[in-house]
């Protein structure tokens, strides 16, 4: 097994390149902000493993950089360790090997003892020491522009939105489609109508259409993503149009390429990717990573207020490249659900304080 890195500016967009020089079965390793020298490449520094008898001819194992030539293969085992040193020296001290880590500053320290990875704690620390000021306003504010954001826009008369959520099973994608449906749909006066299709879990059909019929919004189902395609393509729709997709587990491989084939030119679909903000950072890159094919337009965090700290979920934001959505908030139907505030999920980051959610109107007032 080898390694090889690519400077990109999102996670899924180095899997593409990845996957076809590498194999398929190239694995994500890490994914960090990339170092200032080599920023013009990329804004993110993403490692893969890779079985060399699955890569393509003519890709060593090593440093991917557009525009640089690429490095040979390490002569030795000792040669590519002192490879893999040099990389890594370059990529935390920028090549220079007598400059501190920033990590090392009581607010890099803090920022550590808050659950931040290395290089993300680094880096807001160098940005907070350039700025001559170590306050929390100024540490919160380092961190919240690191954070990527996209609100869905308001609905206007006459517009057509569809919204598709995809993602493993049990995160509640169906829950956070409902919850939607209310507050950007019902609430605004915008029409809505919901599609499922495919093979869903055992009583989801169920529920989606006892939440459809409560809130008096057209549900369809269809037995198959083809049904669904030529049901959209005859549509002429005006108002809000939700997507409920069946979980995916990584390994089905088979269903994922279904989905990918769906997608496949519907460019004005937003894809929302629902995952628990209460899981690890790597956990959620690794979903990212397999769902990546799918070109996930926003993330969707549900169980904002079951996460001991937002800061997992940052720092997928920041090492993903995908921004932020919707965050769901709690159990209750359509109260608990918020658009992502950096300046707020920041904040509670560094002070490491308790979550308190926000009434819905209030915050899809932004939106």
């Amino acid at each position: 097994m080898q390694t090889k890195t690519y400077f990109a500016n999102s996670v899924p967009s180095a899997l593409e390149v990845a996957r076809q020089e590498l194999g398929q079965e190239a694995l994500l390793v890490s994914s960090r902000p990339a170092p200032p020298h080599a920023r013009q490449f990329g804004r993110l520094e993403v490692t893969f493993a890779f079985d060399p008898e699955d890569a393509g001819p003519g890709h060593p194992a090593g440093l991917f950089v557009p525009g640089r030539t690429q490095q040979r293969p390490p002569a030795s085992a000792m040669d590519e360790i002192r490879q893999q040193l040099s990389d890594l020296r370059a990529a935390v001290g920028g090549g220079n090997e007598q400059t501190p880590a920033k990590e090392d500053s009581p607010v890099g320290r803090q920022l550590l003892k808050a659950g931040f990875a290395v290089e993300t704690a680094a880096e807001i620390a160098a940005a907070v020491a350039a700025r001559g000021d170590d306050s929390s306003a100024v540490v919160v504010q380092e961190i919240a522009r690191r954070i990527p954001i996209a609100p869905s826009a308001v609905i206007k008369p006459g517009e057509s939105r569809t919204l598709a959520f995809i993602g493993p099973p049990g995160r509640g994608k169906t829950t956070s489609l409902i919850k939607i449906a209310v507050n950007l749909g019902i609430a605004r006066r915008v029409p809505v109508r919901i599609y499922s299709a495919g093979a869903h879990g055992v009583g989801a059909q169920e529920q989606i259409a006892r939440y459809a019929a409560i809130i008096g919004t057209p549900w369809q189902a269809y037995e198959s993503l083809a049904g669904l395609s030529l049901a959209l393509a005859g549509d002429e729709w005006k108002g809000l149009a939700l997507i409920d997709t069946p979980g995916i587990s990584p390994a089905d491989r088979g269903e994922m390429g279904e989905l990918t084939s769906f997608f496949a030119g519907r460019t004005n679909i937003e894809k929302h990717l629902v995952l628990r903000a209460d899981a690890s950072s790597a956990d959620m890159l690794h979903m990212l990573s397999h769902f990546s094919g799918l070109t996930p337009t926003r993330l969707l965090f549900t169980g904002l207020d079951e996460a001991v700290s937002p800061v997992a979920m940052i720092e997928a934001l920041v090492r993903g490249g995908v921004p932020a959505g919707f965050a769901g908030t709690g159990q209750q139907i359509p109260e608990d659900l918020e658009v992502v505030n950096p300046e707020r999920i920041a904040r509670l980051a560094w002070t490491r304080g308790e979550f308190t959610a926000q009434p819905a109107r209030y915050a899809l007032a932004a939106a």
